[in-house]
């Protein structure tokens, strides 16, 4: 005789109810409690700490705001959608992670994993960063060698970019005119000349930079997941499978003239693909078109992504300046009349290099810059304990706008950090206790040099023959998500070629 339907649905409820206070069970008992010894802003709970999350995500601001009130010099805890983060107050943590060495806590673990380059990039980019190495010595050396390229093509993305004639005011999308200044910036250095005038190949190197972003949400899938996700959230498998397409032939080439010349055979390029390669041979690791191809997408994001962002947030403040550009446009006019367009002269508008740098202490990128993951238990100067496998960052939103370490810190300062002749001037590429935003320590930016060299120019260019406006007289707002800073893509800035 079938059992009753009514008693049927009890024991269906109570079957769910049971279910359900297993897994309330389950996650009170799986729960981290190795950094219940540190405090949380919002709430610790397993479930309402998603609460927090969300606040995480559309409100970092106010919470690293309160969390540098409650605990200053000291540290507290963030929940994420997929895990915490420990947020770090004090100069001492600063110089501590500045101190650690990359086995005990790693940058390139934490950005790989928060973007989960192992479904994307692939393996090999993480197993071997000699990418960066490359970016640090080969790339950095060239900017010298092949500052003319970079000067030439700016005067020409500009050229194509701003179409005005005569005295009337253009008005030009702000943040798709930089990306596309830069990315024929970047090919141009990157690559040469025939490639970077390949209009399909330019767009690989740009859509590389939201292709890769993308990976952030692969982290909401499980880990089993994750490798069929990375297909369906991004295009990067995709992209690769362009760019081997390009470069694929190349690499082949190379190898084969190294086989019947050596190492440094007659004409070899003098560009990324073979600082790729030496670097890889360096590293004794295997040349492979894949790997190449993949390590071109990523240093393509690092170019585009940060630095249109970086450029377009200090354009706007320029606009709402006009003494400043002037200010700025006599400093540019005398070291160009004195020493013409070189790397080393660039290097000597010291004014222009305090307008980037006090643009990137207010105008943020990222409120949390300075990641790293730490690979074994860490313990700080004043005792703080981590656990290995912690994500942490520095609480740079907070610290940029200190009075105690910048007067009137909510200001916009242009020439703050400017000194007579440069002597003793903190530089934008200088990463220190008080500035961050190209990370700190051993592992800042490898590619700083070459993105501060591309933007001064880039300014100098603007300032020397334009004039431009924003529509509103206001500076543009921006969205906030997690810890990154996105610019509005809608906001347009007029211009107008100089008379003179």
């Amino acid at each position: 005789m079938a059992p009753p339907i009514t008693m049927l649905a009890i024991d269906s409820t109570s079957l769910a109810l049971l279910a359900c206070a297993a897994f309330v069970v389950y996650v009170y008992v799986t729960r981290r409690r190795d950094l219940d010894h540190i405090p949380t802003i919002g709430y610790s709970d397993p479930f309402l700490s998603w609460i927090s999350s969300l606040r995480f995500i559309f409100g970092v601001q106010s919470i690293l705001e309160e969390g540098y009130v409650k605990y200053p010099g000291g540290a507290f805890k963030i929940p994420m959608i997929d895990g915490w983060i420990v947020v770090l107050n004090g100069d001492h943590h600063v110089k501590d992670i500045a101190r650690a060495s990359t086995d005990k806590m790693n940058s390139f673990k934490s950005t790989s994993t928060f973007l989960q380059y192992k479904h994307t990039l692939g393996l090999p980019v993480i197993e071997s960063q000699y990418h960066a190495t490359v970016i640090r010595t080969s790339l950095t050396r060239n900017i010298g060698t092949r500052f003319e390229d970079i000067h030439d093509q700016i005067i020409k993305a500009y050229d194509e970019g701003i179409a005005c004639k005569g005295k009337e005011w253009i008005p030009v999308p702000a943040v798709a005119l930089q990306i596309d200044v830069i990315c024929k910036v970047a090919s141009r250095f990157f690559v040469g000349k025939p490639l970077c005038d390949n209009a399909q190949f330019r767009a690989i190197c740009e859509q590389a930079t939201l292709e890769i972003y993308k990976g952030r949400f692969i982290r909401l899938f499980p880990e089993f997941m994750r490798p069929a996700a990375s297909r369906i959230v991004t295009n990067v498998h995709g992209l690769r499978a362009q760019m081997e397409e390009f470069v694929g032939s190349m690499v082949e080439c190379r190898l084969e003239q190294e086989r019947l010349h050596g190492e440094d055979w007659p004409e070899k390029p003098n560009d990324i693909i073979s600082w790729l390669m030496d670097g890889a041979k360096a590293a004794k690791q295997p040349i492979t078109v894949s790997d190449i191809s993949s390590r071109i997408l990523l240093v393509s994001f690092g170019a585009i992504h940060t630095s249109s962002a970086t450029f377009t947030s200090a354009l706007y403040q320029l606009c709402l300046s006009p003494e400043n550009a002037q200010e700025l446009r006599q400093e540019i006019e005398a070291v160009v009349n004195e020493e013409g367009w070189t790397k080393d002269s660039v290097s000597k508008m010291y004014k222009l290099d305090s307008y980037f740098r006090e643009s990137q202490r207010v105008h943020f990128l990222s409120t949390l810059p300075v990641g790293r993951t730490t690979l074994q238990d860490f313990t700080f100067s004043d005792g703080l304990c981590v656990p290995k496998g912690t994500s942490i960052g520095i609480n740079v939103y907070s610290r940029h706008l200190d009075e105690n370490y910048y007067q009137n810190a909510s200001e916009f300062d242009a020439f703050r950090h400017a000194r007579e002749d440069g002597e003793g001037q903190p530089l934008v590429t200088g990463p220190a206790v008080d500035y961050h935003p190209f990370g700190h320590g051993r592992s800042a930016c490898p590619g700083r040099f070459f993105a501060a060299t591309e933007l001064k120019v880039m300014m100098a260019h603007l300032i020397m023959n334009y004039d431009f406006k924003l529509e509103k007289d206001e500076y543009p707002h921006k969205m906030i998500i997690e810890s990154q800073s996105v610019p509005d893509y809608n906001v347009k800035v007029f211009f107008r070629k100089r008379a003179d």
